[in-house]
């Protein structure tokens, strides 16, 4: 596969970046640094699975022929990388009553490698209108000059509440996405791609450009970029062909590669198929 990350991702103005800001040394001040801060915010959650559900809404609305963009879409158009780094912190540690948390922007900051005082409030107000405006979150004046963030439905519908419904459709983020330096790792379009191919629920499976484009309205170069990211940074693998019949082709049969996550990025409740000998039974690496 031809990388196009390059050519994806570069922005035709440093406004699009979402990254305008100067990042400071997390020694610098002696501020507790990006890794720490988010360590630290990761511990207060009460997930035993350590990991994020988030319903499949976020991605992809409706079903069957009805389906249409979800809020993904927007925040990669608009390249509002901060936004959805603070919007998947957000998710990780609002599964208790209220579904909300009360934060000093400063630490907010550090989580997205921003450590100057006044550019990281800027940067988190930036990032917190762009969810605002998608219906994700609702922001209040909390105690000590801090701000509490309280979590809505992934679609923007409506006042937040757990997956519950038996077959509700939701994927699974892994604690590892940060523990692994994902966060600061990967491309936008390698964050979005993942999130995408988490929501696929099967070992393997296809990544067509075209369909997951017209699916989760992404660029063509922004899916390709997206796949090659992860690729490069071992989260995905190729995992072989599908065959299938069609009247495109002279032979009436066509391919399409496959693809597969690598643990401990997987699908969590799935066999891991192919790893055996690199994973336990209960799934923790030898």
């Amino acid at each position: 596969m031809t990388p196009l990350q390059h050519t994806a991702t570069e922005p035709e103005s440093e406004d699009e970046t979402g990254r305008d800001e100067p990042v400071g040394s997390p020694d610098t001040g002696g501020s507790m640094s990006q890794d720490r801060t988010i360590e630290m915010i990761l511990n207060r959650s009460a997930r035993t699975n350590r990991t994020v559900p988030i319903r499949r809404v976020f991605l992809q609305r409706g079903e069957g022929r009805d389906v249409q963009p979800g809020p993904l879409r927007s925040l990669v158009a608009s390249r509002q990388e901060r936004a959805l780094d603070l919007y998947l912190l957000v998710a990780a540690i609002t599964g208790g009553p209220g579904h909300e948390v009360t934060e000093w922007s400063t630490t907010w900051a550090r989580t997205i490698g921003v450590f100057d005082e006044k550019s990281g409030a800027s940067a988190v107000s930036r990032a917190w209108k762009a969810l605002k405006d998608l219906d994700l979150i609702t922001t209040a004046r909390g105690s000590q000059r801090r701000t509490t963030v309280t979590k809505r439905m992934e679609d923007g519908s409506g006042p937040y509440e757990p997956p519950m419904n038996k077959g509700e459709k939701y994927l699974q983020l892994p604690f590892e996405y940060w523990e692994k330096g994902m966060h600061t790792k990967l491309s936008l379009p390698g964050k979005a791609m993942l999130l995408i191919a988490l929501a696929q629920r099967k070992d393997k499976f296809p990544l067509v450009h075209a369909r997951v484009s017209e699916w989760y309205g992404l660029a063509q170069k922004t899916v390709a970029a997206g796949i090659d990211d992860l690729v490069a940074h071992e989260v995905l693998e190729p995992a072989g062909f599908e065959y299938f019949d069609t009247l495109a082709a002279r032979s009436g049969r066509g391919s399409r590669p496959l693809y597969r996550l690598v643990p401990p990025f997987h699908q969590r409740g799935l066999p891991l198929t192919g790893f055996e000998g690199l994973f336990d039974q209960k799934g923790s690496e030898k």
